[in-house]
């Protein structure tokens, strides 16, 4: 009767341990958490979605926030009623819900909704009222609400690339500001797009 040597039998033990490993590291890492893809502003049904006019911070993902800005850095939320800056001049009593992300890389984040109701000749003017606003042009508004707008600006703050529209009765707006005022528009309207999209989930109402 032949006899396999120890050594042999050693390094087949040991292949098969590899084997096993190799395996077992292929399967799902429990350290890995899934990743989900972001849906495109141009495959985002806004057909029939209706807005809450209330705070809904909270509800918008961390990583959504990550993915449009970074590292967050900063937070200025404000509800209605509440004394904010409207804009960089202009401190007033908010009319809306607000929520803005500021990251460590100067990127700011913003989704707001009007607390009164909007009705669609409303809705046209505010269309309007963005295409007339200096160093702003309007782009195609991908459905994001009927009617709908996007727009790119570019200021001494940077360039903002924005989506907004009227969903039902609720007017809903966000936007993406990159400190480069001289951003590439494309990549800054998809990525703003990715960003809407995420913030106009999170304000839907279940």
């Amino acid at each position: 009767m032949r006899t396999v040597s120890s050594h042999v039998v050693a390094v087949a033990t040991t292949v098969l341990l590899l084997a096993g490993l190799i395996s077992c590291s292929s399967d799902n890492d429990p350290g890995t958490e899934p990743t989900v893809a972001a849906t495109p502003i141009s495959e985002y049904d806004a057909t029939g979605v209706t807005v809450a006019r209330a705070d809904f911070c909270d509800r918008i993902p961390d990583g959504a926030v990550e993915a449009a800005v970074g590292e967050v850095e900063d937070t200025g939320h404000y509800g209605n009623g509440e004394s904010a800056s409207i804009t960089d001049e202009v401190e007033d009593v908010a009319h809306e819900f607000n929520c803005t992300f500021t990251g460590t890389s100067g990127a700011v984040a913003r989704v707001w909704v009007f607390v009164p109701q909007v009705t669609r000749a409303r809705a046209q003017a505010l269309v309007k009222q963005v295409g007339q606003e200096r160093g702003c042009r309007l782009v195609d508004g991908q459905g994001f609400g009927t009617p709908s707008t996007g727009a790119l600006c570019r200021s001494k703050s940077g360039a903002e690339a924005s989506y907004r529209g009227l969903f039902v009765d609720s007017w809903l707006a966000c936007s993406l500001t990159d400190p480069d005022r001289k951003a590439p528009a494309e990549p800054a309207l998809e990525k703003a797009g990715n960003w809407c999209v995420q913030a106009a989930s999170a304000a839907a109402t279940e």
